[in-house]
């Protein structure tokens, strides 16, 4: 028993006595190991891949910046205690697995420390004592399995934890207890299969939280906790394919949502809406079928938006994008299943000026998709394009650039993209090839001669078209012309024939089989018709059918037939 604690106290005098001989000729100027970089003016030590094995005790006591990143070190037990003055430290792509207890105790002014890239299995609820001033802590890529809830207890003044590329399950509830300033929390690439709820209670001012690439498979009510100040929200390559329409209602700020890469079958809208401010959503990756209208109900500030890698998405509604007024860059790339965009798809976007449609399956595309009087970015390559007459609006676009680029050789395409020219709409000419028809099968269309796209007919499409027009309209002036022509003709034959028939003095013949008295040219001129009543009584003459008036001596009943009860009744009024 006595031996073994022997054993710790001439191991820690050791290097207490190291420490006070370095100390003692400290005057002289501090030793500064092989391979190490030792500034006295600004007090920094690099010794980044020096192919140390132990953290070197022999550097000036007063210096406040050490590298000692991508080395061979193992431990760090009493190495820093006597470095009271360190600002940032840097123990990055080491082979520490163990941090010790109390190690760390004497750094009052560090604000900055780096252990990431090592083989830290365990962190005791003493690893960190000591670190009050703390601002960032970085312990990615280790092998953590778990964190007790005491862990970062001494770390009041935590900012930024980084705790990537680990084997975290899960964290307790109240770890974070003590980090009341903790602003950045990553996560990612760990074997989180729901969200630490009980872990993010206490970080309400929170701004950035990356929990992407775990085994999250839906965010149920209640898990995401009000994070009054959270900003980004980092969720992409989990297994996600339901969040609850309540669940971000508490993120009232957030401005940045990333749901790449998971398991989505249809758009969240009534999560999304709730979610007021945010500017930037990411999609891709999912399998969503159909982007239905008012996908994005209520995000009237939505500036960005990628759609891309949908691999069954196949309809796009016209009214899909109406709620986005904001909206000013859209990517729906590598959509393999889009043969088609609706007309006027963006029109209703007044501030829309980049848009990214490569690589689907679109083999026809109509000026009325885009809004090309605001748009400074077009994207249409990878797509199986005919090039015929109804690309020639594209055609002439592409020409006009190439004719810009001959007096700006200078620029770049990435700053093309970035709009150098204001009002210039640029589109990636370089890489939009035609799938057809035969001639252009894989030709570039900036290559192709305008004769090929153009939408002018032929002269002998021309004279057919002018041709049938003209006799369509000789038709239809014929009939109109003619038509009366011909009706008035057969009256006149009909009135003619039963004049004729008239003329014959057989009664018979005048009736066509009826009695018809009063056909008689002679009678009629006899027969003195009364006048139209205007209220104006007058004695009409007394009438003599024999007068010499009434063709003398004929008698008008000559011409009447006895048999026929219907004679002429006079009325005198």
């Amino acid at each position: 028993m006595g031996g073994e604690k022997t054993r710790p106290m001439w191991w820690q005098t050791l290097p207490t006595m190291l420490v006070l001989a370095t100390i003692g000729s400290a005057s002289d100027g501090a030793i500064c190991p092989a391979r190490c970089h030792c500034n006295d003016d600004t007090l920094t030590a690099s010794c980044g891949s020096a192919a140390l094995e132990v953290v070197p005790i022999q550097l000036n006591p007063e210096v406040r910046h050490i590298d000692l990143s991508d080395n061979k070190i193992t431990h760090v037990s009493f190495t820093f205690r006597f470095y009271n003055f360190l600002v940032t430290l840097d123990l990055s792509s080491n082979k520490i697995k163990n941090l010790g207890s109390s190690n760390f105790d004497m750094q009052h002014n560090l604000k900055q420390l780096n252990l990431s890239r090592n083989d830290i299995e365990k962190i005791s609820k003493d690893s960190f004592k000591g670190l009050r001033a703390v601002t960032s802590l970085d312990l990615s890529h280790n092998k953590l399995e778990e964190l007790k809830s005491e862990t970062f207890r001494e770390l009041h003044s935590l900012q930024v934890l980084k705790l990537s590329q680990n084997r975290l399950v899960y964290l307790e509830e109240g770890i974070f207890k003590s980090a009341k300033h903790l602003q950045e929390l990553l996560l990612d690439h760990n074997l989180f299969l729901e969200l630490p709820t009980g872990a993010l209670t206490d970080t309400l001012n929170l701004r950035f939280v990356s929990l992407a690439s775990n085994l999250i498979k839906s965010i149920k009510e209640n898990q995401m906790p009000p994070l009054p100040e959270l900003r980004t929200l980092l969720l992409q390559k989990n297994l996600i394919n339901e969040i609850h329409q309540s669940s971000l209602s508490g993120l009232l700020a957030l401005d940045h949502l990333d749901l790449s890469d998971n398991n989505f079958t249809v758009i969240p809208t009534p999560s999304l809406t709730k979610l007021s401010n945010i500017t930037k959503l990411k999609l891709s990756g999912n399998f969503i079928s159909t982007v239905p209208p008012v996908a994005f109900k209520g995000l009237f500030h939505l500036r960005f938006l990628r759609l891309d890698r949908q691999e069954i998405l196949e309809r796009i509604d016209t009214r899909a994008f109406v709620d986005n007024i904001n909206l000013e860059r859209v990517w729906l790339d590598d959509n393999i299943a889009v043969d088609r965009l609706p007309t006027r798809l963006f029109h209703g976007n007044p501030r829309v000026t980049h848009l990214s449609v490569r690589n689907n399956r679109l083999t026809n595309i109509e000026v009325t998709h885009f809004p090309l009087d605001q748009l400074r970015v077009l994207k249409l390559a990878g797509n199986p394009l005919e090039c015929n007459c109804s690309l020639s609006w594209l055609w002439h676009l592409i020409q006009e650039q190439k004719s810009k680029r001959l007096f700006d050789l200078g620029n770049d395409t990435s700053e093309e993209e970035e709009g150098v020219s204001p009002g210039e709409l640029v589109v990636d000419l370089e890489d939009i090839r035609c799938a057809g028809p035969e001639p252009l099968s894989d030709v570039l269309l900036a290559d192709a001669t305008e004769s090929q796209v153009d939408c002018s007919v032929s002269w002998i499409a021309a004279v057919s078209a002018t041709l049938t027009a003209l006799f369509i309209v000789v038709i239809v002036g014929g009939l109109l012309y003619w038509g009366p022509i011909k009706r008035a003709c057969a009256k006149e034959k009909e009135l003619a024939g039963v004049e004729s028939r008239c003329r014959n003095k057989s009664v018979g013949a005048c009736s066509n089989g009826r009695s018809e008295p009063f056909e008689n040219i002679r009678t009629d001129k006899c027969m003195i018709a009364p006048p139209l009543i205007h209220h104006d009584y007058r004695t009409l003459p007394s009438w003599d059918p024999y007068s010499a008036d009434c063709a003398g001596n004929m008698n008008i009943y000559e011409h009447l037939d006895l048999n026929n009860k219907t004679r002429p009744h006079i009325v005198y009024v």
